[in-house]
């Protein structure tokens, strides 16, 4: 059976990322990018997907965490005979390092050291190329180390242990070695995409990287200027979502991997390796206020980039270059995670229409604004172009936030967000001064749509915002209307609206995002992580900070012990579902625990929504 995935952290460079488990287990890591083949996919095939296990020899235990300030990951492991410990980090070093030596494109480190007592582990190095559908024939070149090419990419294993201790067949290298205090056992699994492969040296400079990744992650999360309540689980989400950023364009990916199901056993099984364009408004409003600016230019530079090739449209998902085509296909031949098919890459939803990611960036550039004086004449044109667009088209029924696979429909939270994204362009022309942007019809437009959804997305009999016009259910969706300043949090259509999700979607203390809702899919899905986080922002703002409080500690106590959490949770057994870790979670944890901290820090005064 498949470990939880509440057993795995995540490792990585700002370019490729890894899952390692509390056994030792690396069982999921693409290179060279987030969603390139995986050359470790254990986790959705034990049998085929290919792993790097470094564990010891007979029964132990085990317990893994962060490195205070960082994203390296230290399992610890209890035998009879002593204690040991194993670090994970892909390197990572500051522009002073790079230029003191060749480097290879990825090196994923390694380094085994004793505690107490003296530990003997195995080692099993079996990678598999194209998602575990290729076993690649490996070449012991000794000193050069264990090698494989798959294309123009090129993979090499080093070690520091003694020769001859390292036994190499065509598939599979295996080694068993033993630690005590004082010494090391260092591995290095390196990706060149050149030929010659740089290979680093190991023997005398591998702990070195390793405690220069350390000093990198410190020093970076030492920026993040929050002080406030849930301050380390804060500075831990801040933390993964710089893993999920890609350096080289600026973008955010979902999440690392591809298929984790929403339901065990299930078909909710989804690609997540690419950026959406709705997490931009609350993903740029957590880099602003964390000080992350830096990542925030980068970030909004990316989604000016990589919308041009659709341009004046938006789509709802791009790759981390901006492609626009996401081809969804299955990989029949792995068993999945839980044994739950089918197995996807690529992503379907490149062709939905989402009306609200109009609003998701003009919302984020809004709250970008204040870090730059003016924006050149194209993203001026780009943005009054995206009103334009609100304006033909949000009277049209459209896929939704949750990406329905079904009928389309009029979701009231795609004209919020409508609303939202011409609302932030008058005061985005305002701001700078816009002269041919046209003011009167925005204006007009946007306060047609918002009679419209007082009229249409609001129940009169069941005193509730609803999912979709003249309904009579709610979704979660309905709780971002006050977060992103459509009506205050304390108003009472957005009170009775609260209350009506709290009844319906409430289970446990976790909020599904929606019931009983034909969206196209068989079975069902668990709670829905950030919509747990938006319910406890609205709560906190609506004058309820300790409920509040109360539903975000169950949430973390869901995290895994690396406080990571995933798309999904079951309410029933507490296991993180869905794909993992999700930055959109991570982002609503961020979000939701500044609420909480203003709130508290203003309770000697009357709560006044902003």
């Amino acid at each position: 059976m498949a470990l939880p995935l509440s057993d795995y952290a995540l490792i990585g460079n700002a370019r490729a990322a890894a899952l390692v488990s509390n056994t030792g287990a690396i069982d999921w890591c693409c290179l060279p990018e987030f969603n390139s083949p995986a050359i470790f996919a254990a986790l959705l095939d034990g049998e085929r997907g290919g792993y790097f296990s470094i564990r010891p020899v007979g029964k132990y235990t085990s317990r893994q965490r962060y490195l205070e300030g960082t994203n390296v990951v230290e399992t610890v492991f209890e035998t009879a005979d002593g204690q040991a410990r194993l670090l994970d980090a892909f390197v990572v070093q500051s522009e002073e390092d790079k230029g003191r030596a060749l480097f290879p494109d990825h090196e994923l480190l390694r380094v085994v050291e004793a505690i107490s007592g003296s530990i003997t582990f195995q080692l099993e190095y079996m990678p598999r190329t194209y998602y575990g559908k290729n076993t690649p024939r490996l070449q012991d070149r000794k000193q050069l180390g264990v090698h494989f090419a798959w294309h123009e990419n090129i993979y090499t294993l080093l070690s520091t242990l003694e020769p001859g201790q390292l036994r190499v067949t065509e598939s599979m290298a295996t080694a068993e070695f033993t630690v005590e205090p004082g010494t090391q056992a260092i591995f290095s699994l390196s990706y060149s995409s050149q030929s010659p492969a740089v290979l680093p040296e190991l023997r005398e400079t591998g702990f070195q990287r390793m405690l220069q990744s350390i000093n990198y992650w410190q020093n970076w999360s030492s920026r993040c200027r929050y002080e406030g309540l849930y301050k380390e689980e804060v500075k831990r989400s801040v933390l993964a979502l710089k893993l999920l950023t890609h350096a080289p364009s600026g973008a955010i990916v979902a999440a690392p991997t591809t298929s984790l199901p929403e339901e065990p056993g299930g078909e909710r099984n989804w690609d997540y390796r690419y950026c959406w364009i709705r997490d931009a408004s609350f993903t740029v409003r957590v880099l602003v206020k964390l000080g992350y600016t830096e990542e925030a230019h980068a970030y909004m530079n990316w989604i000016l980039h990589a919308t041009r090739l659709t341009r004046p449209k938006l789509q709802v998902v791009y790759s981390v270059f901006g492609h626009a085509s996401l081809k969804e296909k299955v990989l029949g031949w792995l068993s999945g995670y839980q044994n739950s098919t089918p197995v996807r890459i690529g992503n379907g939803a490149d062709k939905q229409f989402q009306l609200d990611v109009y609003g998701e960036v003009l919302d984020a550039v809004h709250a970008y604004a204040p870090l730059v004086e003016t924006f050149d004449r194209d993203t001026r044109h780009f943005l009054l172009g995206l009103g334009q667009i609100i304006c033909r088209s949000w009277q049209q029924p459209d896929n939704g936030i949750w990406e329905i696979r079904a009928d389309m429909a009029h979701h009231t939270h795609s004209k919020v967000m409508a609303w939202v994204g011409l609302d932030r362009l008058l005061k985005l022309a305002r701001k700078y001064k816009w002269e041919d942007a046209p003011v009167q019809k925005f204006s007009e437009t946007k306060d047609r749509i918002r009679e419209s959804i007082e009229e249409a997305g609001y129940n009169q009999e069941l005193h509730t915002y609803t999912r979709a016009f003249h309904g009579n259910d709610v979704d979660a969706s309905l709780l971002t209307l006050p977060l992103v300043g459509y009506c205050p949090a304390s108003a009472e259509r957005m009170r009775s609206t609260t209350k009506a999700i709290c009844q319906q979607l409430l289970k446990h203390k976790l909020l599904y995002r929606y019931r009983g809702v034909t969206d196209g899919l068989e079975g069902g899905e668990g709670a829905f992580g950030i919509c747990n986080f938006w319910l406890v922002e609205v709560l906190a703002r609506s004058g309820e900070p300790e409920k509040a409080r109360e539903l975000f500690d169950t949430m973390l106590a869901h995290a895994s012990p690396a406080g990571l959490l995933s798309e999904e949770m079951d309410p029933e057994t507490g296991a993180l579902l869905g794909n993992y870790p999700q930055g959109f979670t991570h982002i609503g944890l961020i979000n939701a625990a500044l609420a909480l901290n203003e709130v508290y820090q203003q309770q000697e005064q009357p709560y006044a929504y902003k």
